[in-house]
């Protein structure tokens, strides 16, 4: 079955940019595959109820802008044709945004017990309501990902099987399950583009 790599990206409150991907075989075109990942971001944004998804954890100026995906030679890893598609999402919290390189993670488990068999990808900047008094992640806003992702998943996995591809192996291997701790991550290129601005006091 042909593999494809699925790019999503968007804005981060701040000015920069987000983007994470995930691999899936897939028995369409890249345009089948692709139209497939843009209705699975549309679910993921808006979750079952279709306010409950990663938008209603996010900010209105993180945005969901682009959606790309690459046909993939197994053998060589190289890119054989491409698709984009431009979408239209933001988020909805009335909150405020967590920094810029705060994330989400979404690690992604095979039956291989080893790195081949795992995968990961990481999400846009949450707002503060995703945060524990001691920095964690709220258990609620944990779920209420997860679920977002079982039901973005439901409906591309009738067609499509999210896979972890080893560029070194260059095999493929079914996900199985997918988790997220309670820890957040960092992506310390999602501030590359900000310019900080300092304040400095003279020594007394």
């Amino acid at each position: 079955m042909p593999l494809f790599q699925h790019r999503f990206g968007g804005g981060l409150a701040a000015g920069d940019v987000w983007q994470f991907t995930w691999w899936a075989d897939h028995p369409g075109g890249v345009t089948s595959a692709n139209n497939d990942a843009v209705a699975w971001l549309s679910a993921f944004w808006g979750g079952p109820a279709g306010t409950d998804g990663y938008g209603a954890i996010v900010t209105a100026d993180v945005t969901a802008t682009t959606v790309t995906t690459g046909e993939i030679d197994i053998a060589t890893g190289q890119q054989i044709s491409r698709a984009d598609a431009v979408v239209t999402l933001a988020g909805t919290a009335a909150v405020d945004a967590l920094p810029a390189d705060v994330a989400i993670v979404v690690s992604l488990r095979t039956t291989l017990a080893n790195r081949r068999g795992r995968g990961r990808f990481y999400l846009p900047q949450p707002s503060v309501q995703a945060l524990t008094a001691t920095g964690r992640m709220e258990p609620g806003i944990r779920t209420q990902v997860l679920d977002a992702l079982d039901f973005a998943w439901q409906s591309y996995t009738a067609t499509g099987s999210p896979v972890v591809y080893s560029r070194t192996g260059r095999f493929t291997t079914p996900v199985s399950t997918y988790d997220i701790g309670d820890l957040f991550d960092t992506q310390r290129g999602r501030e590359n583009a900000l310019v900080e601005s300092r304040e400095s006091r003279d020594m007394p």
